[in-house]
């Protein structure tokens, strides 16, 4: 279940590179709002008898933890993918996707799969994953050492027991270390 949670999680997360890429910054900011707005309605489960189908695929895709407050993860991603455009630009949110779509979802399997040693929830596997695999994928984008920094903070947060969700701050560092290196 988590690995299938995963891959949509991965895909989903990375239907941001084309608007971010292609829209301008109105439209852009306007498909954001919208996007957290059905987050919100979701998450206050507004329509829920309405929107029956779209209800059962949140749930087939949540985790039993969240069944109280579905797509609250969603949420969280998308706002701070959208704090990072508004923070930091353009550029900074693309890099910010790719680190929070591959890095997160490797994180999870492997440190599922693998994870032995941990820091509170996460595991060390876990966080080598989300660094190596965003190190990987970086590296062809930005550059190598570029890459180094913005991956090795972001798996730092990530793996840090922080009281705010890491698909809100995850974006946010990954976000904020590309602009300030760029």
């Amino acid at each position: 279940m988590e690995t299938r949670r995963k891959v949509f999680h991965l895909f989903a997360l990375l239907l941001w590179l084309p608007p971010l890429y292609l829209f301008p910054g109105w439209l852009l900011t306007l498909l954001f709002v919208i996007v957290i707005v059905m987050n919100l309605i979701t998450l206050l489960r507004l329509w829920e008898d309405r929107l029956r189908p779209y209800y059962l695929f949140v749930y087939k895709l949540e985790r039993r933890r969240n069944y109280s407050k579905p797509g609250i993860q969603a949420l969280w991603a998308n706002l701070g993918i959208f704090l990072s455009f508004l923070l930091f630009g353009r550029e900074s949110a693309l890099v910010a996707v790719v680190v929070l779509a591959v890095g997160d979802a490797f994180a999870s399997v492997v440190g599922m799969r693998y994870g032995r040693r941990r820091i509170g929830e996460r595991s060390i596997e876990g966080s080598l994953a989300f660094f190596f695999s965003t190190l990987l994928v970086l590296a062809l984008l930005i550059g190598l050492w570029k890459a180094l920094l913005v991956s090795f903070f972001s798996a730092l947060v990530e793996l840090l027991p922080l009281r705010l969700d890491d698909n809100f701050t995850v974006p946010i560092v990954a976000g904020l270390v590309y602009y300030v290196i760029k």
